[in-house]
């Protein structure tokens, strides 16, 4: 039997096609230029967070009114405030809230949300009616207007911004992950598990779930950049993080007081602009590494 004939009939499956979907997607992560740089910009900042202690090299409390406004150079790479404070250290501490901060909102708004919108998908009727017009209430105004009038109620500090924000948050993983339910709980895999008797929660955790989580963690990368967003704005106003604990969105409105000293609002405004950039750009190679036209071609 010749090699040419010895071939014939055998199918050939290449390495890519034989990958499953999880290392496909990872795949198009690791080799999307934009999420990479998206990442590599999360992770410096994290960096930055945990080792803000090691990199600052100044109390960022410490008040030298000598040095007051003082304009960037080798002693200062930041300048100093109106306070005399070292705008670089505060710079690297605020670090320590904007990112935690950030993060917390995202993945408590996405467990308690998910979760509320799964039983509703799930177990319908009344319960679902009233959990999905207290969902369709909050959504109807803009998320920044609404935490600002919860944060103005609750008054101002970290903690009631915090909730503020979590409140605003939930209702639209809610509503994404009860349609995503919806789509799936009459599937046969869902109706055997019914008829062998597996228990409703059961049935919800380990076959339901799994199958409908992919859509909010997509969701959570591409929002996490508008949370960190929303946090600033809060701060900016005056109902977020109390001064003089460093925070970017703080740190800005500080600046806009003292117009000639473009270091107080150019720096911590950067610092935004590039973590929320980052979020961004990992959130939407997250969401192209989902696409099934993507993970198909």
């Amino acid at each position: 039997m010749t090699e040419q004939t010895a071939n014939i009939g055998i199918p050939v499956i290449s390495a890519r096609q034989s990958d499953s979907p999880t290392r496909r997607r990872i795949r198009a992560v690791t080799h999307n230029p934009m999420a990479m740089a998206g990442l590599a910009i999360i992770i410096f900042w994290s960096v930055v967070a945990i080792f803000s202690g090691v990199i600052a090299p100044y109390d960022p409390l410490a008040q030298n009114v000598e040095d007051r406004l003082a304009a960037p150079s080798a002693q200062h790479l930041f300048g100093t405030d109106e306070l005399g404070r070292d705008e670089f250290s505060r710079v690297i501490y605020g670090s320590r809230i904007s990112l935690p901060v950030g993060l917390l909102v995202i993945v408590f708004a996405m467990v308690v949300g998910s979760l509320i919108g799964a039983s509703a998908g799930y177990v319908g009727g009344i319960y679902d009616l009233l959990i999905m017009r207290v969902a369709d209430i909050t959504l109807a105004f803009p998320p920044i207007v609404l935490a600002l009038a919860i944060a103005a109620v609750l008054g101002p500090s970290l903690n009631n911004a915090l909730i503020a924000m979590i409140v605003v948050w939930w209702p639209e993983f809610s509503r994404l992950m009860r349609g995503q339910v919806l789509s799936v709980k009459n599937n046969e895999y869902v109706a055997a598990a019914t008829i062998i008797g597996i228990s409703r929660t059961q049935i919800l955790f380990k076959h339901i779930l799994p199958n409908t989580f992919a859509p909010i963690l997509v969701k959570a990368s591409l929002d996490a950049g508008s949370v960190i967003l929303t946090i600033a704005a809060m701060s900016f106003i005056g109902l977020g993080v109390v001064p003089p604990t460093p925070e970017w969105g703080s740190m800005v409105s500080s600046g806009r007081f003292v117009f000639y000293s473009w270091w107080l609002t150019t720096f911590p405004g950067l610092a935004i602009m590039t973590v929320v950039l980052g979020f961004n750009f990992f959130g939407d190679g997250v969401r192209d590494a989902f696409d099934p036209r993507m993970l198909g071609s």
